[in-house]
């Protein structure tokens, strides 16, 4: 990553802090689900199936398989599915994107009604000939689905030449780009934009969705994609779940604490990211350490993650399966995000495709660092907007006609209704999940009225706490930011007692472990660490925890197992060392 020329301390894992929310302050949980059909959702929103056009590739059984899978399950009429006959690669030269893909995309569009366009004649300019261009007048579509088998990446042609490239920085004098950032420019470029390198978008940090449309110059695109088919359809699935149910769980974001100099921006973006996911309600957690998220670390839940900067999916992100809920949003920074997104292993956003995430974007090539995108911005204009995850991505792009690829399904909609409304409905439904609801309501309460004491004896009434252990680590939290130790680990402790997820148990283990340490409960504390040790593979911050074992034991007076804790940590330092020579 270039920039273009022109935990949050110790291992808590702790959730964010909110602002906000005076609203819910007076009421309790039973008057929040009572009241909850009255708090309307945000509805900035517009897009609707009756707009879509599904794009695929004619030649790949596969690629019409997802978009007839998608035009199905999202009620596509048959008339907005358009097959075009294209490469079967996912790279494709600038002529053949205009001759197989861009012409026949518009043919098709113009014949079937859906957009109206005009010739108009441009004068000419001391850069640039006179010419007759396209003008997009008026449109019946405003999404573009595209799908799996589509290409995407348009190359570079080193032999197109335009006057335009005169003023335009040498870095950025370069014409190729995301196949999906050209769509979403389309308008522009039939009204005779160049090619070479970007636009800026006008709808950067936009809040009203309505305004994002072909007749104003872009359309909104997002891409039905991944590793293999099944995935690539499997993203509807999860994002009709999210819809119905809620995009429900846990925050994770990972900064590098970089202060100031160029790319600090990027630091910022995924911290305003934590902050809005945070100030809504979610339980978050923030990594300030220059390094990425380690192996082991414990992820479990995740509805949303940022950060940045490994080339290729890394630490605990590497196994196969990992604890995304239905509809997670993820995103990674890094300049060559999406090489390819047939890769499980590649990059970031095929593997987070391969993981179970839902909606997430990145990068095809080079974009310097003002070319990404604003992940708060982003995740902002979908949860306190209501926006489509099109339309905020759109909105969080400061470059159009560039090398973005958004990936997902666009019309997917987490934040149509409001907290209160959704947790009504769960509630209705007998949904485990109203438990995450609740802690999200939990926090908001806290925040409104800043009275730890007062919002803890709330929950603790709560009939659920008695078999939720997502609502006991939520008041285990609480005990241990009030300093009541002993308390917070036997909360911790009696957590694990019920079904959990692994990495949610680690979690659990982890903090009741410390928390006994801390009431001076050194017995129970080194049991615990010593769980944690042995059943975590890898275990979360392993240096560290070895440490504590070793000193625990030797303070125990358990002299084999003070050198057994010692050996481990001997070994760990030496691959340590090996790994960086």
């Amino acid at each position: 990553m270039k920039r273009q020329v022109s935990g949050e301390g110790r291992h808590a894992w702790a959730p964010g802090r909110r602002r906000g929310w005076a609203w819910i302050a007076a009421a309790g949980v039973s008057g929040w689900l009572a009241f909850a059909a009255c708090a309307a959702a945000a509805d900035g929103a517009v897009s609707r199936t009756d707009s879509v056009v599904v794009l695929y590739n004619s030649e790949m059984k596969d690629s019409r398989s997802v978009a007839e899978y998608y035009a199905e399950r999202r009620n596509i009429p048959e008339e907005r599915r358009i097959g075009l006959s294209l490469p079967e690669t996912e790279v494709i030269s600038r002529s053949n994107f205009t001759a197989r893909l861009e012409g026949p995309l518009v043919v098709e569009l113009k014949r079937r009604g859906l957009i109206d366009l005009r010739d108009e004649v441009r004068p000419a300019t001391e850069t640039a000939p006179g010419r007759v261009v396209e003008v997009l007048r008026s449109a019946k579509v405003r999404t573009l689905v595209v799908c799996y088998g589509v290409p995407l990446r348009v190359a570079e042609d080193a032999g197109r030449r335009e006057p335009e490239a005169a003023v335009i920085p040498e870095q950025l004098r370069r014409n190729e780009a995301a196949v999906d950032a050209e769509l979403t420019a389309l308008p522009f470029l039939l009204a005779g934009h160049p090619i070479i390198g970007p636009m800026v978008n006008p709808w950067m940090g936009s809040t009203n969705a309505a305004d994002m449309h072909p007749a104003n110059g872009v359309f909104v695109v997002g891409r039905l994609d991944g590793p293999t088919p099944e995935l690539a359809r499997g993203l509807v699935d999860k994002a009709l779940d999210a819809e119905q149910q809620g995009l429900l769980g846990r925050g994770y974001f990972d900064i590098r604490s970089i202060a100031d100099g160029p790319y600090q921006p990027g630091d910022q973006w995924i911290s305003n990211a934590w902050k809005a996911v945070s100030r809504y309600g979610f339980d978050t957690y923030l990594d300030r350490r220059p390094e990425t998220l380690a192996a082991g670390f414990p992820l479990s839940h995740v509805a949303f993650y940022a950060g940045w900067y490994d080339a290729n999916v890394s630490g605990p992100f590497l196994p196969a399966k990992l604890e995304f809920m239905p509809g997670a949003v993820a995103y990674h920074l890094h300049s060559f995000s999406a090489p390819t997104l047939r890769s499980a292993d590649r990059g970031w956003v095929g593997p987070l495709i391969a993981r179970g995430v839902t909606a997430t974007m990145g990068t095809v090539a080079e974009p310097y660092l003002d070319g990404t995108p604003d992940v708060g911005l982003c995740y902002a204009r979908l949860m306190f907007s209501g926006f489509t995850w099109g339309e905020a991505a759109l909105a969080s792009q400061r470059m159009l006609s560039w090398q973005l690829t958004v990936v997902g399904d666009p019309l997917y909609r987490p934040f149509g209704a409001s907290m209160l409304e959704r947790a009504k409905s769960l509630s209705s439904a007998g949904q485990g999940r109203i438990d995450w609801a609740l802690v999200m309501l939990y926090n908001r309460k806290r925040e409104a009225t800043g009275d730890l004491a007062a919002v803890m004896a709330d929950l603790g009434k709560e009939p659920r706490l008695k078999f939720s252990p997502v609502l006991q680590e939520k008041l285990g939290d609480w005990q241990r930011e009030a300093g009541d130790h002993a308390a917070a680990a036997e909360t911790y402790r009696r957590a694990t007692a019920w079904k959990v997820s692994p990495q949610q148990r680690i979690r659990l283990l982890w903090h009741a472990a410390e928390d006994f340490q801390a009431a001076g409960k050194l017995e129970e504390a080194y049991e615990l660490f010593g769980e944690v040790a042995t059943s975590a593979k890898p275990p979360p911050d392993a240096a560290l925890l070895y440490e504590r074992l070793q000193s625990m034991a030797q303070a125990l007076d358990r002299k084999r197992d003070a050198e057994r804790w010692g050996e481990a940590l001997d070994r760990l330092r030496s691959a340590a060392g090996n790994a960086g020579r």
